[in-house]
């Protein structure tokens, strides 16, 4: 099995419905969004996708400079974003896992199976 990862990164704020704490205010983070995406066969190419095309699907699903709870219909938690552009994101290639990272030690990750 091949796997191939790409990430990217974008800026929002959010408030954590329900989270009892002090994350239920508005606050925001610095994600970092990262697609695995799995083959058991590459292409002609010795690819399985080309990484450039990949960033670019990606960085038209991410929600740069917004406030999710404004335009998510969901409570716009790590785990919920990861499971959100895994579904985006498969709409294009065999995506095996996605993580979304709110800052360099705090991360969620969404995966079928």
């Amino acid at each position: 099995m091949f796997t191939i990862r790409v990430s990217r990164s974008f800026s929002a704020a959010h408030s954590i419905k329900y989270a009892g704490n002090k994350c239920e205010n508005i606050h925001g983070h610095n994600y970092r969004v990262e697609v695995a995406i799995s083959s058991n066969e590459l292409r002609k190419s010795g690819m399985i996708a080309d990484f450039t095309e990949i960033g670019k699907h990606l960085e038209a699903i991410l929600p740069d400079h917004k406030f999710l709870n404004e335009i998510y219909p969901f409570n716009p938690t790590a785990e919920n974003l990861a499971q959100y552009f895994f579904e985006k994101m498969s709409e294009f290639y065999r995506v095996s896992k996605v993580t979304v990272w709110e800052n360099d030690y705090s991360c969620a990750e969404f995966s079928r199976g």
